[in-house]
């Protein structure tokens, strides 16, 4: 699932506290994207062979790919850019 270089969205058991998860991320060699919506859903990178194994063996229960579930941006964040406003001038 975590291929070289790509974000992966890891889920860390969610009664851990933020910065378990971060630091288990952190420890797998991930470079820490982000926070998703759910308790312990954590979006990182690598670009280093190995690094799901490492993620699991960190304590992530599920890999998956951030992009299109939702779950991995802040509530307030829009999902699609708004469009710009046309000038109305020919």
């Amino acid at each position: 699932m975590a291929e070289p270089g790509r974000p992966v969205a890891a889920l860390f058991p969610p009664w851990w506290d933020p910065s378990r998860s971060l630091g288990a991320a952190v420890a797998a060699g991930g470079a820490v994207l982000g926070l998703g919506r759910l308790p312990g859903l954590v979006v990182t990178r690598s670009s280093a062979p190995g690094f799901a194994e490492r993620l699991r063996a960190a304590g992530a229960l599920i890999l998956f790919d951030p992009r299109g579930f939702g779950l991995c941006t802040h509530p307030e964040t829009p999902r699609f850019q708004e469009p710009t406003p046309r000038d109305p001038r020919p």
